[in-house]
C-alpha cells in the first residue's frame, strides 16, 4: 500500500483485515488485508489526516482543519462510503475513538480549552460536550461496557467521563515534565488501564476498579512505541537501545485484573461473580460447552486459586443451563460447604436454586434463592427468583388449561422494569401461539420504557442468567408487537410502529435493526406481488430508514419466520407470488442496494421515472460490482427518452460488472450484446457499398466511413435504437434505422471546367468555397439534399468524393459507381443549359458516357434545370414516377418506361445496353468503356490505358462471358488494334444487328420435307452434331476462339471503289465461294493479296442452335431445320489467315450479307474454332 505522500495516522480493525492510513493531504487509503488489495477514498479531507480509528462498520477520521468525518464500510474490496461530516473545533483534531459497540465516536483536540465531544455515529449529531480541565487532550479509551470514557491530558493526567451519570473525575493526576498521555487502552475486563507518553518514553499500566482515583501497578520507562495485544496478555515495547520488548501482562498485573467484575451495581461490594474473559465470552454467546471448558481449566490453574470459587459457582450455573442439574447441583453445593461462614459468590446460590426448579423442588428453590443476604445482590437475585418461579407457574398453568389473567404482573411487582417486562413477553408468547392476538396487543401496551436502562450493569448479568439482556427484551417487545399487528391484518399500524420507534433502536445492535429492515422488505415484497406499488414504495422506504447503510439480513431470524407465518395468515396473496419474489431475492444485491432496486422497480411500475431513476443511482452507488442497480437505471434513462445515458448505462453494465445469475439481466445483457453486434454488421454491410467519402450535408465537410460510423455512434438515434432493443432483438427496425441514417444522395450533371476537387475540400467545408459557378453548383446541390424533407444527411458528387490521386481509390470509386447510384436514397440530376426548345433529348446530358448509368441506376431521380428549378415544374419527390417525365424519357433513348424506372443489368439486352452507349462521349475516351462497367455488371478493372484498350477488355470479358457473338462481333466499321473482331470505337454499335426475316411455319415443314429428300440423312446428322460439338465461344487474352462454319474463298477479284474519296480509298471485292456462290464487300484494308488465304466465315452458331431446341423434334429433323435456317440471308465475317493457326478480321465498310440460297450438299460445307486476332 503506497499512499504517495507521507503517512500521519495508521488504525486497524480489530480481526486485522482492515488497515487504514491517512496521508499528509487529506488522502486516505484502506488496504483489505485479506483480498490484498488497497482502494483510495474519492473523497478526503481539506488538510492532514490526524487521528483514525475503525470499528466492524465504520471509520471515523480527524483532521488538522478541525473536522471529523464517518465512512461507512462497503463491500470488501471497495473503498468506504462517506458518512456524517462533524466539526469538532478550528484546531487539529488529536484523537478519534469509537464506543465499544461502534454507535457513537468520541473526539478530542490538542488545544487548550477546547472538549471531549461525543457524536452519534450514524447522524453525526452531537451530545453534550465534556469538559475536562482545559487541558489539550491528545488520547482517548473507552471501557468495554462503553460506560467510560478516559481521556489523556497533555500534563500526564487522566480523566474519565461516566456516560450513565453524565460526570467526569480526574483518575490520575497530572505528572510534571513533558509527560503527555499518547495513547491509552483500557483492558477487556476493565480492571486495569495502560497509558503511553511519548514525550516522557514511559508506559504506566493502572488499576481502575478502585474510584475515585487509579492505583499505579507498573510502569516502565526508556520506551519509544507501545501497544497491547488484543488479548490482552502481551505488552510490545520498543526503546532507544533499538529494541523491541514483548512482556506476558499476566506476569506484570494480578490475575484478579483480567477478571469481569459483574456486579449489579458500580461498588466495592462483593460482587456478584468474578468471571475471565474466555469464559465470559463463550458463556455470553451462548457456548456453554466451551465456557464449562474454560472454567474448569481454571478451577485446576493454580495461577487462578484465588478466583477457584467463583469458577466453580460460574460452572455449576453453565451446568445448569447445560441441563446438567446433578453436576450443578454439586458444583453450587462444593462452593457454599467449602466457603461456610465466608462470603459466597451470590451466583452459586443461584445456580443451586434454579437447578432444583429444574428437578421440580420448588420449595428448596426459595429456600436457595433465600440464601443470599447482602444487600448489593439481594434485589437483583429476587428479580431472578421472581422470573424463574414466573416461568414455572405460567407452565403449570398452561399444562392444566386454567385462564392466565391472573398471572399478567401488577404495576409494583418489582423496582426492576425489565422483570415485569419479560413476564408480560413469555404471556404474550403463549396468546401468540394460541392466535389471540388482541390479547396479546393489549399487553404488550403495559410493557415499560426500558431503553434508560440499557446501559445499566445488570445488562452484562443478564445473558449469563437467561441467555438474553435489555436489548432483546427490546428487540421482543419490537418484534412480537409487529408479529401481533401483522397477523390482525393492521400492517399500516406496523410501518407507523416501526417509523416512530426507528430512532429509539440502539445502534449497539444492528442485526436487530437489520431484522426489522428485513420483514419491511418483505411486506414490500408481498405487496409488489398484489401490484400494490404505493404500498410496496412506502415499505421499502421504512426498511431503508431502518437499516440506511446497514446490510439487510438475507435469511430471518426466529421471529421473522414467525411473521412471515402470521403475514400468510393476514394476507390476500397466495403463497406462490410470495415464493417467487423471495426465490428472486437471491438475484438481488443484499442490503441498501437491494432496497433502492426494488423501490425503483416499484416506481418503475407507477411510471414515476426520476424516482425510480434516483433510487437506481443510489444503488449504482452503494454497489457498483452488481448490475441490477444499472438495469433499474437503464430501465428508467430510457423511459425518460435520455437514450444516450441509457446506453452508456449498459455498456457499463457489460463491461464492468459480473456476470448475473438473473435470467432477465442475462437476458438483458444478452440483447445489448446482440444488438450492439447486429448493429455494427449492418453499418460495415452499408458502409461496404456505399461510397468511399460522403459530404456531411449539414456542416459541408467530406467524410469517409470512419468518421460517419463515429457520428452515428454519437447521435441519439443510435442510443435510441440500442436503448429500445432491451426485451427483444428487432433486426428490421435495425436495418431500417441504420439504413435511414447512412442513406445518401448522388449528384447527377455534366462537367464544364474546373470543378471542385477532393483536394478543394480536405481542408474546408462546401459552404466555405469561393462563389464560383461551378463551385456554387455544387453547394446548391447540397443545399437541395440538406433541405428536402427527407431530411438526407449525406451526399456525394464524383468531382470532390474521389481522390483520383489514390490509385486504388480511384479504381474502386470507378467499379463502384453505378450501385452507388442504384444504392441511393436519391440522385439528384442537374440538366445542361440547352437551347430553346429545351427537352431531355436535345440536352448535353444525354450525350455524356457517365450520365448513362446514373439515368438507368438511380430508383429514385429528380430533375433540375441549370437554374435549379424542377424540371416541368413537376414536384413529386421522384421523378421516375412522372409518367410525362418517363415517356419523354423512354422516347430520347428508344427504351420501355418501365425498364427505365426499374432497371438492372439484365433488364436489356447486351446489344441494347451497346446502343445506349454508342451515341455518347466523353473527356477520356477509357471512360466510355469504364462507365460501362456497372451497366454489364463487369470485373474490369480501371486503368489509365489506350482507349481501345478499355473497350476490347470489356467487350472480351463480356463475349467470354456470355457467349453471345452476334451482340458484339455484328458490326461495322473500322477495327479495333485490341483484336480485329472488335470494333475500333463505340459508335460502331449504333446500327443493330442484322437479323433475318423469319420463316413461315409452313414455309418451314415444306422445305424440310423436300431436303429429306435431296440430302442423306446420315450426312445431315453428322453435320448437325458436328456443328452441336464445336462447343461456346472464348475470348482471353486479346485472343478470340470462334466456333464457326466456314465457306473459303477459292477466287476474288479487287477493283477501286469510284464513290470513295481520294483521301479514304475503299476497294470492292467480288469473290466466289463453292457453297455460297458470289459475294460483294468493299474495304479500305489493302492486306489481301492474290496469295491470301480468305474465308468467309457463319459465326452465330448459338442463335442458329436455339432455333431448333425444341423438346419435340428428334435430332434428324432438328437437323434439317437447321440447314433451312442457314439457308437464310445471313451477314458474313471476312478473315484473313495470319499464320497456321490463327486469323484476323477484315474490316468491312458495308455489311456482307450472303443472299438466300439452296443447299444442295453440305460436303462442301465446313466449321472449326477459328483463332482470330
Amino acid at each position: 500500500m503506497n499512499l504517495g505522500v507521507a503517512v500521519n495516522a495508521i488504525a486497524a480493525s480489530k480481526d486485522g483485515n482492515l488497515i487504514v492510513a491517512g496521508g499528509v493531504d487529506g488522502k486516505m487509503v484502506v488496504w483489505d488485508t485479506s483480498l490484498q488489495k488497497s482502494c483510495e477514498v474519492a473523497e478526503r479531507h481539506g488538510r492532514m489526516i490526524t487521528a483514525l480509528d475503525v470499528s466492524s462498520l465504520h471509520v471515523a477520521s480527524g483532521s488538522s482543519d478541525g473536522t471529523v468525518r464517518i465512512w461507512k464500510l462497503g463491500e470488501p474490496g471497495f473503498p468506504p462510503v462517506p458518512g456524517p461530516l462533524m466539526h469538532h473545533d478550528s484546531f487539529s483534531v488529536s484523537s478519534v475513538k469509537f464506543s465499544p459497540a461502534g454507535s457513537h465516536i468520541a473526539s478530542a483536540c490538542a488545544h487548550w480549552g477546547c472538549s471531549i465531544k461525543i457524536w452519534n455515529t450514524r447522524t453525526g449529531h452531537q451530545l453534550a460536550p465534556i469538559r475536562i480541565d482545559g487541558s489539550p487532550t491528545h488520547s482517548l479509551a473507552w471501557s468495554s461496557d462503553g460506560r467510560r470514557l478516559f481521556a489523556g491530558c497533555s500534563n500526564g493526567s487522566i480523566s474519565c467521563f461516566d456516560t450513565v451519570t453524565q460526570k467526569s473525575s480526574k483518575v490520575v493526576e497530572p505528572r510534571p515534565g513533558d509527560d503527555a498521555i499518547s495513547s491509552l487502552h483500557v483492558s477487556n475486563s476493565d480492571q486495569f488501564l495502560i497509558s503511553f507518553s511519548a514525550p516522557g518514553r514511559t508506559v504506566d499500566i493502572w488499576d481502575i476498579r478502585s474510584t475515585p482515583t487509579c492505583k499505579p501497578l507498573r510502569s516502565y520507562n526508556r520506551c519509544v512505541l507501545a501497544s497491547i495485544s488484543p488479548d490482552d496478555l502481551y505488552l510490545a515495547s520498543s526503546g532507544i537501545d533499538r529494541k523491541i520488548s514483548i512482556r506476558s501482562l499476566s506476569e506484570l498485573v494480578e490475575a484478579s485484573c483480567f477478571f469481569h467484575r459483574l456486579a449489579p451495581l458500580l461498588s466495592d461490594s462483593e460482587p456478584f461473580t468474578y468471571v475471565s474473559p474466555a469464559a465470559y465470552r463463550a458463556w455470553k454467546f451462548g457456548e456453554l460447552q466451551q465456557a464449562e471448558h474454560i472454567l474448569s481449566r481454571e478451577i485446576e490453574d493454580k495461577r487462578y486459586q484465588d478466583f477457584t470459587c467463583y469458577a466453580r459457582a460460574n460452572r455449576a450455573f453453565v451446568r445448569m443451563r447445560r441441563g446438567d442439574l446433578s453436576g450443578a447441583l454439586d458444583d453450587a453445593g462444593e462452593v457454599i460447604g467449602q466457603n461456610n461462614g465466608a462470603q459466597i459468590p451470590p451466583i452459586a446460590h443461584i445456580a443451586k436454586a434454579m437447578a432444583f426448579i429444574g428437578q421440580g423442588k420448588r420449595t428448596e428453590a426459595i429456600a436457595a434463592f433465600a440464601s443470599v443476604h447482602h444487600g448489593d445482590a439481594k434485589n437483583f437475585v429476587e428479580f431472578i427468583k421472581s422470573i424463574a418461579l414466573f416461568e414455572v407457574e405460567l407452565r403449570d398453568k398452561l399444562d392444566h388449561r386454567t385462564e392466565l389473567v391472573e398471572l399478567v404482573p401488577p404495576e409494583d411487582t418489582c423496582s426492576y422494569p425489565w422483570v415485569k417486562t419479560r413476564k408480560l413477553l413469555l404471556l404474550v408468547e403463549h396468546y401468540m401461539q394460541r392466535g389471540e392476538y388482541n390479547e396479546a396487543l393489549r399487553l404488550l401496551a403495559k410493557a415499560p420504557d426500558l431503553r434508560p436502562f440499557l446501559h445499566v450493569p445488570e445488562a452484562k448479568i443478564l445473558p449469563l442468567i437467561f441467555g438474553w439482556d435489555i436489548y432483546d427484551l427490546v428487540h421482543m417487545v419490537h418484534h412480537l408487537m409487529c408479529q401481533a399487528l401483522f397477523a390482525s391484518g393492521r400492517t399500516q399500524e406496523v410501518m407507523n410502529f416501526l417509523q416512530m420507534n426507528d430512532n429509539h433502536l440502539d445502534e449497539e445492535n444492528e442485526s436487530r435493526k437489520a431484522d426489522l429492515g428485513w420483514l419491511c422488505e418483505k411486506l414490500g415484497d408481498e405487496a409488489m406481488c398484489r401490484k400494490k406499488y404505493d404500498d410496496a414504495i412506502t415499505w421499502y422506504s421504512v426498511s431503508l430508514d431502518l437499516c440506511p447503510e446497514a446490510r439487510v439480513i438475507d435469511c430471518g431470524s426466529e421471529f421473522a419466520k414467525r411473521c412471515f407465518s402470521a403475514i400468510g395468515t393476514a394476507s390476500d396473496a397466495v403463497d406462490e407470488a410470495i415464493t417467487e419474489v423471495l426465490t428472486l431475492m437471491a438475484r438481488y444485491p443484499p442490503g441498501s442496494a437491494r432496497l433502492l432496486v426494488k423501490r425503483s422497480k416499484a416506481r418503475a411500475f407507477k411510471q414515476s421515472w426520476q424516482g425510480a431513476l434516483e433510487d437506481a443511482n443510489q444503488a449504482i452507488d452503494m454497489d457498483k460490482l452488481r448490475p441490477w442497480g444499472y438495469e433499474r437505471r437503464y430501465v428508467a434513462l430510457h423511459a425518460l427518452h435520455r437514450h444516450r445515458e441509457a446506453t452508456e448505462t449498459l455498456d457499463k453494465m457489460v463491461t464492468k460488472v459480473e456476470e448475473p445469475a438473473d435470467p432477465s439481466i442475462r437476458q438483458l445483457r444478452s440483447n445489448y450484446a446482440e444488438t450492439i453486434k447486429a448493429i455494427e454488421g449492418q453499418i460495415k454491410a452499408i458502409c461496404e457499398i456505399s461510397p468511399l467519402v460522403l459530404i456531411d450535408v449539414k456542416t459541408g465537410n467530406l467524410c469517409d466511413a470512419a468518421v460517419r460510423v463515429q457520428m452515428f455512434k454519437a447521435d441519439d438515434i443510435f442510443h435510441e435504437l440500442v436503448s429500445s432493443m432491451s426485451t427483444e432483438l428487432d433486426s428490421n427496425r435495425i436495418k431500417k434505422v441504420v439504413a435511414r441514417y447512412f442513406r445518401y444522395v448522388m449528384f447527377s450533371h455534366t462537367w464544364e471546367g474546373k470543378e471542385p476537387t477532393f483536394q478543394d475540400l480536405s481542408e474546408t467545408s462546401v459552404y466555405k468555397l469561393d462563389p464560383h459557378p461551378l463551385k456554387l453548383k455544387l453547394r446548391c446541390f447540397c443545399e437541395r439534399a440538406r433541405d428536402d424533407p427527407e431530411g438526407y444527411l449525406w451526399a456525394w458528387s464524383d468531382t470532390c468524393c474521389i481522390d483520383k490521386t489514390i490509385e486504388t481509390v480511384y479504381r474502386k470509386s470507378i467499379r463502384s459507381m453505378f450501385n452507388w447510384y442504384r444504392d441511393s436514397a436519391l440522385t439528384i440530376i442537374l440538366l445542361a443549359r440547352a437551347p430553346p426548345p429545351s427537352t431531355l433529348k436535345n440536352n448535353r446530358w444525354m450525350t455524356r458516357a457517365w450520365t448513362l448509368q446514373e439515368l438507368l441506376a438511380p430508383k429514385s431521380v429528380r430533375f433540375y434545370d441549370r437554374d435549379w428549378k424542377l424540371y416541368e415544374e413537376d414536384t413529386r419527390p421522384n421523378h421516375k414516377e412522372s409518367p410525362d417525365i418517363m415517356r419523354e424519357l423512354a422516347e430520347a433513348v428508344d427504351v420501355a418506361q418501365d425498364t427505365l424506372v426499374d432497371f438492372s443489368p439484365q433488364s436489356l439486352s447486351i446489344r441494347t445496353k451497346l446502343r445506349l452507349a454508342s451515341t455518347r462521349e466523353a473527356t477520356e475516351k477509357a471512360d466510355i468503356a469504364y462507365a460501362l462497367i456497372g451497366i454489364f455488371s463487369s470485373d474490369l478493372i480501371p486503368e489509365y490505358r489506350d482507349p481501345e484498350d478499355a473497350l476490347g477488355l470489356l467487350l472480351q470479358e463480356i463475349v467470354h462471358r456470355e457467349g453471345d457473338a452476334k451482340a458484339v462481333l455484328d458490326w461495322v466499321g473500322r477495327s479495333s488494334q485490341f483484336n480485329s473482331c472488335l470494333p475500333a470505337q463505340i459508335s460502331a454499335y449504333q446500327n443493330p444487328p442484322y437479323t433475318p426475316p423469319p420463316i413461315p411455319e409452313n414455309e418451314m415443314e415444306a422445305r424440310v420435307a423436300e431436303l429429306r429428300v435431296l440430302l442423306p440423312q446420315r450426312d445431315v446428322t453428322m453435320f448437325f452434331e458436328s456443328l452441336s460439338a464445336l462447343g461456346s465461344i472464348g475470348f482471353t487474352h486479346r485472343r478470340l476462339t470462334l466456333p464457326c462454319i466456314i465457306f473459303p474463298v477459292s477466287v476474288y477479284t479487287a477493283r477501286n471503289d469510284q464513290a470513295s474519296s481520294a483521301s479514304s480509298q475503299n476497294i470492292v471485292y467480288q469473290a466466289q465461294t463453292t457453297a455460297l456462290g458470289q459475294s460483294q464487300f468493299k474495304t479500305s484494308c489493302t492486306a489481301l493479296t492474290a496469295q491470301s488465304e480468305v474465308v468467309l466465315v457463319y459465326p452465330w452458331i448459338r442463335d442458329l442452335l436455339a432455333q431448333t431446341n425444341r423438346p419435340e423434334w428428334d435430332n434428324y429433323t432438328r437437323a434439317l431445320r437447321l440447314v433451312v435456317h442457314l439457308e437464310q440471308p445471313f451477314r458474313a465475317l471476312l478473315l484473313v489467315k495470319q499464320s497456321v493457326d490463327t486469323y484476323k478480321r477484315v474490316a468491312s465498310d458495308d455489311e456482307i450479307l450472303i443472299p438466300r440460297r439452296e443447299v444442295m450438299s453440305l460436303t462442301d460445307i465446313g466449321m472449326k474454332v477459328l483463332e482470330i486476332r
